[in-house]
């Protein structure tokens, strides 16, 4: 052979190849490949979005019914809802049937609600902000204290 004369000889052994097998073994290369692949789809999956979370409520809405103590429904008692956390006060009347709703409130307070009618109160009930409901039903009994 002269010095500008190439041969060409087929590879033996391990070395890279575009067949699939060498001497009935996988090549180097297609197993590479094969590990590439299945850590690609495995990071797809993981990174797949899953299903959708339910995003929680902005505001809560606390509601109820005043009653006296026959358990009949009271329209016209005060309903006071206090906010633990600023002290802030709100006032509102039961309805026709002694229903009442205070709306908008947030997550992250504490309050307390009381019902009074007529020199009389209910108990004071606390609404927590561990308290993971939306629509919390605080009904109220209006006592007479005894004298």
């Amino acid at each position: 052979m002269g010095l500008g004369d190439m041969t060409f000889r087929k590879p033996t052994g391990r070395a890279f190849s575009d067949d699939t097998t060498v001497r009935g073994e996988p090549c180097i290369r297609v197993r590479r490949l094969t590990a590439l692949a299945v850590a690609a789809g495995v990071l797809l999956l993981l990174a797949a979005p899953g299903p959708a979370k339910e995003k929680q409520p902005q505001s809560r809405t606390v509601s109820g019914t005043v009653f006296d103590e026959a358990e009949n429904p009271i329209k016209g008692a005060t309903v006071e809802l206090t906010d633990l956390q600023t002290g802030k006060v709100l006032d509102i009347y039961s309805q026709e049937q002694g229903n009442y709703q205070f709306t908008d409130l947030r997550f992250d307070h504490d309050y307390t609600v009381k019902a009074i009618y007529q020199n009389a109160s209910s108990e004071v009930r606390q609404v927590s902000s561990l308290d993971t409901r939306t629509r919390p039903v605080m009904n109220l009994t209006v006592t007479k204290t005894k004298k």
